[in-house]
């Protein structure tokens, strides 16, 4: 991850990131920045193959000082980054999960395809989770 640094002055009110897209997706930053859209203007374009540039332009209103601003800025998109990439894991069991509760609650019609049960939970005799029994 590559930052540019403007003039250091205490005056300053923007700032630019340069952000590589194999870190953080062009999705999660647009994220961050709606995040700081009460504080900052922002603006995110292509700059070259895989980066994105970030431009952050400080409202009057912003509580964040600008010397503060990357290290916030990075701490946010890492965060939605990782987010992206759990929910992108975890999506079949989450899919899986819904489509049982949906179907023991009788909302569904028909049970939805496929095996739900936990094999180990299963094979005790005394298990204290069964996702479903499974005949």
């Amino acid at each position: 991850m590559e930052q540019q640094r403007e003039s250091s002055l205490p005056h300053k009110t923007t700032a630019s990131l340069r952000i590589s897209n194999e870190v953080v997706s062009v999705d999660a930053l647009l994220k961050t920045c709606y995040w700081f859209s009460r504080d900052f203007f922002c603006d995110v374009q292509k700059d070259g193959p895989g980066f994105s540039l970030v431009s952050l332009k400080r409202k009057d209103s912003s509580p964040i000082q600008m010397e503060e601003l990357r290290d916030t800025f990075m701490n946010h998109a890492l965060d939605f980054a990782l987010r992206e990439r759990v929910t992108a894991k975890t999506a079949d069991i989450r899919d899986i999960l819904l489509a049982k509760a949906f179907s023991e609650s009788g909302v569904l019609e028909d049970r939805p395809e496929g095996v739900f049960g936990d094999p180990i939970e299963e094979a005790k005799s005394d298990g204290m989770f069964k996702i479903l029994g499974n005949s």
